[in-house]
């Protein structure tokens, strides 16, 4: 087996004070300033042929079109393949509004609440981390190790009448254990951490207007300052989300709970690998797969009519009221809202489609990638969204390797990956969706011939 190399950084992102802020469409104010400082967190690992590079960025996410800027930028600057870069956002909801499809062109308008110059600085510095990581490169063993975590909760609460409300749904399926991989010298100080686990960045609700990585962030910060020694450099933590699409925290709220929830993920990692064994000698390996997935609804026309008929009524019914401003009028605003949120998300997915590269109009398809990371005896499976947590499990209890990682929001974002059983329950989640059903049981069949392909 041929020995091992990693090299790790830490790039700020530096957003300007004052900005929108992206994960609540009703959060109400910009942003008043940093609570804790925005990164990108990167992670080569080589050995001696191969190299990979992972990216764990604190933003809420990053389409195709900046991940494949980023990764041929790296690609131009070292040599490393862009199939063997993953660029994965940790989707905190406490970052900055910027474009996260697309860098604005320089002669693009200023936008209410946006930093075009900014925005067109970030895919800089994300690649920076990487080819800092890349040049930091040194020889190591790694330490693979799992701890239980319990702060994620199925967030898909059936009501009455069959309706599903996003709330904490105990029975739910859930995934409670921590993945984390070491990188450690030969004196035993560490290089790096990678840690992987799948609950929203969403501790911290809309009233915050504090820029902030969320839990994971304390997650981060409490493993690097556990393995921290006098006279050796801080370690780097890197941290990917996991299938987090239908997971919330179990107890949200302000930093406080944030904190003590992600410095208790960290100290369990840590003290995880303390006990684990280490690998001197493991090979790299990456497979791309591409796959075209169907598109939930091929013709939008007869919905929009519906929905825009709603619409109309609702707002004759505000218009015609005449009981003054009591409940009444609540309740026919909210009507109004409902009907027009509804109108809103079919609308946003008709002009996405007709304005998505990767979609085929004619074929109703929209066409993506996986990329699947193995070192030695542990994959990393990179998903382009938002993977209900079932179809993560299903991935990480793969017979072929010790440890899987299942890490979201990674190099591209086509949105919620639901389950087939959750199409005719509704909801948030399948009616924001763009694909059809069956196209996370499609990701899942793909994930695991490919690995079964690579252990062999």
């Amino acid at each position: 087996m041929p020995p091992l190399y990693v090299g790790a950084a830490r790039v700020k992102l530096e957003p300007p004070a004052g900005l929108a802020m992206l994960g609540y469409g009703n959060r109400v104010g910009r942003n008043a300033c940093v609570h804790d400082d925005l990164a990108a967190q990167a992670i080569v690992l080589s050995d001696g042929a191969n190299k990979v590079a992972i990216a764990g960025v604190d933003v809420l996410a990053l389409g195709i079109r900046i991940a494949d800027n980023i990764r041929d930028r790296v690609a131009a600057r070292t040599g490393i393949p862009a199939d063997c870069i993953l660029v994965c956002a940790t989707h905190t909801h406490s970052a900055p509004a910027f474009n996260i499809f697309a860098t604005p062109r320089a002669d693009a308008k200023p936008a209410e609440g946006r930093d075009l110059e900014w925005e067109r600085a970030l895919p800089e510095k994300i690649t920076s981390a990487i080819v800092q990581a890349n040049e930091n490169l040194e020889p190591a063993t790694l330490r693979a190790a799992a701890s239980q975590f319990t702060l994620g909760i199925n967030r898909r609460l059936m009501r009455l009448h069959r309706q599903i409300q996003i709330a904490a749904n105990r029975a739910g399926p859930a995934d409670a254990e921590v993945s984390t991989l070491g990188a450690y010298r030969a004196n035993g100080t560490p290089i790096a951490f990678l840690m992987n686990y799948p609950c929203h960045g969403v501790v911290l609700c809309e009233d915050n207007l504090l820029y902030s990585r969320d839990w994971p962030g304390f997650a981060m910060d409490e493993i690097e300052a556990s393995a921290a020694s006098a006279g050796n450099p801080r370690p780097i933590s890197i941290f990917i989300q996991g299938a987090t699409g239908n997971i919330d925290p179990r107890s949200r709220g302000n930093f406080e709970v944030a904190e003590e929830h992600g410095r208790a993920m960290g100290r369990g990692a840590f003290d995880a690998l303390q006990h684990a064994p280490s690998i001197a000698d493991a090979d790299a390996r990456v497979a791309s797969r591409r796959i075209a997935l169907n598109l939930k609804l091929k013709d939008f026309s007869a919905d929009l009519s519906v929905a825009r008929a709603c619409a109309d009524q609702t707002q004759a019914s505000l218009d015609n009221h005449r009981g003054g401003d009591g409940y009444q009028l609540k309740r026919l605003r909210d009507h109004h809202a409902q009907s027009r949120a509804a109108l809103a998300a079919l609308e946003a997915l008709e002009e996405q489609n007709h304005r998505d590269r990767r979609v085929d109009l004619t074929r109703h398809e929209l066409a993506t990638a996986m990329t699947i990371v193995t070192i030695g005896n542990t994959a990393i499976v990179g998903i382009p969204g938002e993977l209900f947590v079932e179809l993560g499990l299903a991935i990480r209890a793969n017979p072929y390797f010790a440890q899987t990682l299942v890490a979201g929001y990674c190099n591209d974002l086509i949105g919620y990956i639901p389950t087939r059983a959750a199409y005719p329950e509704g909801g948030y989640e399948v009616d924001t969706a763009r694909i059809a059903p069956g196209s996370g049981e499609m990701i899942v069949d793909t994930a695991l011939s490919a690995l079964a392909a690579m252990r062999d």
